[in-house]
């Protein structure tokens, strides 16, 4: 048991963001993550907006999917979805204007309280710090690199479990 410790350790670093978002990797001891029982709470929507480099959503995206996303679920998190804003021209005003400038996106992510989302904050106490924490801090750099400013906000409620249908009348 020990020299699987000890290989682990010298295989195992972790990623951190510089000051300019760049990931770099620095030797840390492996961080193992051990869970108690679900703690019951009341859930939160997080609605996450952020203002991004024009044209780059398609790599912020990806960089979520491949990269954040994947580990948020291990934490128990659970994304509901990200979006870019589209001003389709054909509704008039109601859909505003875009800005030939920046992109637009919103992401809403599920958490089981306000206390899971800031336990998420330590995100290796919660699920360790190996190759997918590494891939996970690795993408928050990539969207912090591509991201102008960002806030969040908290929603509570609750989710309907019908998704919508489009259903267009017959003449």
């Amino acid at each position: 048991m020990l020299r699987t410790v000890s290989l682990i350790a010298a295989l195992v670093g972790a990623v951190v963001l510089t000051g300019a978002g760049q990931a770099r990797a620095t030797e840390e001891p492996p961080r193992l993550a051990r869970h108690d029982v679900a703690q019951p709470g009341d859930p939160v929507v997080t609605l996450r907006y952020f203002r991004i480099r024009k044209g780059s959503f398609p790599a912020f995206l990806k960089a979520s999917e491949e990269g954040v996303w994947p580990f948020f679920e291990k934490i128990g998190a659970r994304v509901v979805g990200m979006w870019r804003e589209i001003h389709p021209a054909e509704v008039g005003a109601t859909a505003g204007q875009g800005s030939p400038d920046y992109d637009e996106v919103w992401l809403m992510t599920r958490y089981a309280s306000v206390d899971h989302w800031r336990a998420t904050r330590d995100m290796a106490r919660l699920g360790g710090n190996g190759p997918d924490y590494r891939k996970m801090m690795e993408g928050l750099a990539v969207r912090q690199s591509l991201t102008l400013e960002t806030n969040v906000r908290f929603l509570s409620g609750t989710t309907w479990a019908s998704p919508p249908q489009y259903l267009p009348s017959v003449d």
